[in-house]
């Protein structure tokens, strides 16, 4: 196998309701994790009312361990890109440029946008909602470039763009050659999806890739081992292809931390 070019990164998504974003950081980085990506949701971090002084600290902590704040996300839960509302639409459009002004505080990379939340008992009307994401998704685009941040789409099961195949298709077709992807593997397991598969249809679009497991048939973002997603082959795979991006743990556990750790001892036991 080929192994990893950097160490293993990790997301604050696990903290988001146990600890505030300067403790995560903090704690991450004592234990040697020094690519980070931010959850920016309430109570860990608020993307709308985070005060200067907060950004500064965190921008501090990484810049002192010689770190990367790869990108910002927000929580899926609080906006709706996809949305028949129009009011939804702006107000999640609003909440990405306080993740673009907090991401240039941060010192942040790139921003993460999902691609909404379709309707997943009337799969008929996605087409319908799919204009109307295409029109927000330009607006942040265009005040993310404005701002010197990278936009990646993330797969996500919810999402209209929910496929590595959909992504690219609408990167490609609305001309937006600087975009890349966030490919979460576990993401991928909940639409059935084979991360190979994805990883290769998407190829040089691939920014950052996310690592958590899941049992097949379910969506979750699990510690590393413990479900059904084949990690081997899937390091394998981005060593044989030339991959040189982040890898990313992005797990949920009762002690984050504790599964971060381990999960990041597991995948270096397979390279």
């Amino acid at each position: 196998m080929v192994a990893p070019r950097q160490p293993f990164g990790a997301h604050t998504f696990g903290f988001a309701f146990d600890c505030d974003a300067e403790t995560a950081f903090m704690r991450l980085i004592e234990h040697g994790f020094t690519t980070l990506e931010l959850m920016a949701t309430p109570p860990h971090f608020n993307p709308w009312s985070s005060p200067p002084a907060v950004q500064a600290r965190l921008r501090r902590r990484v810049e002192d361990a010689g770190g990367r704040l790869l990108a910002l996300d927000l929580a899926s839960s609080d906006i709706n890109l996809a949305s028949p509302a129009p009011e939804v639409v702006d107000f999640s459009v609003h909440s990405y440029d306080a993740l673009v002004d907090r991401a240039v505080e941060l010192g942040a990379e790139a921003i993460c946008v999902g691609s909404g939340r379709r309707h997943m008992l009337l799969p008929d009307v996605n087409a319908t909602l799919m204009p109307s994401f295409q029109a927000a998704f330009e607006r942040i685009h265009v005040r993310a470039l404005k701002s010197g941040l990278r936009v990646l789409i993330e797969n996500h099961p919810q999402g209209l763009l929910a496929s590595a195949e959909a992504i690219r298709t609408f990167i490609e077709d609305n001309s937006y050659p600087d975009t890349g992807v966030i490919y979460d593997v576990a993401n991928a397991l909940a639409i059935g999806e084979e991360a190979t598969d994805g990883l290769t249809t998407l190829g040089d679009l691939t920014a950052i890739v996310h690592l958590s497991d899941s049992p097949r048939g379910s969506w979750r973002h699990d510690a590393i081992g413990t479900g059904d997603i084949d990690f081997a082959t899937i390091l394998t795979h981005l060593g044989h292809s030339g991959f040189q991006g982040p890898v990313v743990l992005e797990t949920l556990a009762p002690d984050p931390m504790a599964a971060l750790m381990e999960g990041a001892c597991r995948l270096k036991a397979l390279v």
